[in-house]
């Protein structure tokens, strides 16, 4: 089951009791404007200007460790001020070149499952030369691939996984693939309507394969 909601994430979370969900895959804004704007060649480039402007809060981060039992959060280096000291990390290794391009290396997520001390995964991710070729509908978009591995090394059948910032949908299907319970949400109108139709596609393609998969939105 797959259910993804138009909605503010704080308000999502507050609909449901402690713990309620066993892990939080999350990717919130990072807080450091459009940088994308920096490259003429990015279909974002004349992107709106409100975007990405600040990270979240305190009350976020409360609510996201009060209803989920484990997290992972990408961008941990831009909330150490709300996250407790860790070497259990991953790195995402994009295989760029940063003194080549205006890019990063990569990204790092903080977890608070204790299995893995600054584990790294490596999936390419450079311009036009990607693990995957998925239709790029978010600036901040992330490979299925990606959090297909984060559910292989750290979720457990009959998982209920948490999104607060589903962006382009890519979890979405890692989870409709791998069979896991998901609820996510996305505040922007413009998002959620792209990322509500590239998920159905998927489900489009998993029904022709006759495999079972409910989806609902609201």
């Amino acid at each position: 089951m797959i259910e993804f909601l138009n909605v503010d994430c704080i308000e999502l979370m507050k609909l449901y009791p402690n713990n309620h969900f066993d892990l939080a895959i999350v990717d919130p804004p990072f807080g450091i404007g459009e940088n994308w704007r920096k490259d003429p060649n990015s279909k974002f480039y004349s992107h709106r200007n409100d975007f990405n402007n600040k990270i979240p809060g305190r009350e976020y981060f409360d609510e996201l460790f009060r209803v989920s039992k484990n997290q992972i959060i990408w961008g941990a280096n831009y909330y150490w001020n709300f996250l407790p000291p860790s070497n259990n990390l991953i790195f995402w290794d994009k295989l760029r070149d940063p003194k080549k391009t205006f890019n990063s290396a990569g990204e790092l997520a903080w977890t608070s499952i204790k299995t893995y001390p600054f584990l790294k995964y490596t999936f390419l991710w450079n311009g036009y030369a990607k693990c995957e070729y998925p239709e790029k509908i978010h600036p901040h978009q992330k490979p299925v691939l990606l959090y297909r591995q984060t559910l292989i090394d750290f979720a457990k059948e009959g998982f209920k996984i948490l999104d607060t910032h589903a962006g382009s949908g890519s979890i979405a299907i890692a989870c409709m693939d791998l069979n896991y319970d998901l609820v996510m949400c996305e505040k922007d109108p413009e998002y959620y309507s792209l990322a509500t139709e590239r998920i159905a596609k998927h489900q489009k393609l998993i029904n022709e394969k006759n495999k079972q998969g409910k989806i609902s939105f609201s």
